[in-house]
């Protein structure tokens, strides 16, 4: 049976606007990572959570509590039942509330205003928990090891029992040596915790094809027409929904969780890319 004329217009639609509209990915993609320096790339990705208003205390993403995931993580052996935990990227508090309700002791920070506020009426509404929300993001971490920063109070709590980085807020870090320094402060707030762990994900072999035919194209203008960032990392990329992200390779994780003293003791690509990492010494 043949397929109308109307049909076949149709697919072929179809065919070019996703070409045209994948086309606009990568040029969109391009453009702001070429041309965008750090501090204007944490602002972006400031502004993209500033009314996502599904990780507040009666927002849908809120209410669903941990995922599946996430509960088993902390139901691993390696992952104590108790203690107290470094909430990084807490958000509006969804992690929190599930920590605090484990019987932990968390003690978070989180930069934007909004989602903090979220995470604070948490702290608030449990009292006895010792639980406290602080300002802070990751490369404030650094300087909290030596007591010093918008985070030094966190070293007067450490060390802490489990360490776990807010729901695939890694991803926002995004650069190898910011990737690194997070993981090194951590390891030393909690020199022998275990540390929970979310991110994009990427395979460990390029794309290729037209796509990044395209991407060099791109950046060889755009290089030519004066722009800074003449050297564009793997996996960085651009999200509607969440601005500036790195996609890790799994070898990427290893390397990088090696490198900061910790093993990988469970990494997996589904429902959502997650590990837990243990110090070497375990």
């Amino acid at each position: 049976m043949s397929v109308p004329r109307w049909v076949r217009a149709i697919q072929k639609v179809d065919r070019l606007a996703w070409y045209a509209f994948h086309g606009y990915e990568v040029l969109r993609d391009e453009l702001l990572l070429s041309w965008l320096d750090a501090r204007q790339r944490s602002a972006v990705i400031e502004r993209a959570y500033r009314d996502q208003r599904v990780y507040l205390p009666g927002g849908a993403t809120f209410e669903r509590g941990l995922f599946s995931w996430e509960r088993a993580l902390l139901a691993r052996p390696e992952v104590p039942r108790a203690g107290r935990v470094l909430l990084g990227a807490a958000g509006g508090g969804r992690e929190l509330k599930a920590l605090i309700e484990r019987g932990f002791e968390p003690v978070a920070f989180e930069p934007n205003p909004i989602l903090r506020a979220g995470a604070e009426q948490v702290a608030r509404e449990h009292p006895g928990s010792g639980a406290i929300v602080l300002d802070g993001v990751y490369a404030d971490l650094e300087p909290a090891v030596l007591a010093a920063g918008p985070l030094a109070a966190l070293s007067n709590r450490a060390p802490y029992d489990l360490v776990v980085l807010g729901w695939g807020s890694i991803t926002h870090v995004l650069t190898r040596a910011e990737q690194r320094s997070l993981l090194v402060a951590a390891r030393a707030l909690a020199p022998r915790a275990p540390l929970i762990t979310s991110f994009f994900l990427r395979p460990d072999l390029g794309y290729g094809g037209r796509t990044e035919q395209l991407r060099t194209t791109l950046r060889s203008v755009f290089s030519a027409l004066g722009a800074p960032n003449q050297r564009i990392e793997p996996g960085l990329a651009y999200e509607a929904g969440g601005g500036f992200v790195y996609a890790f390779s799994e070898s990427e994780v290893q390397a990088i969780a090696h490198e900061a003293g910790y093993a990988v003791v469970l990494l997996e690509s589904s429902p959502f890319p997650h590990a837990l990492l243990v110090p070497h010494e375990r």
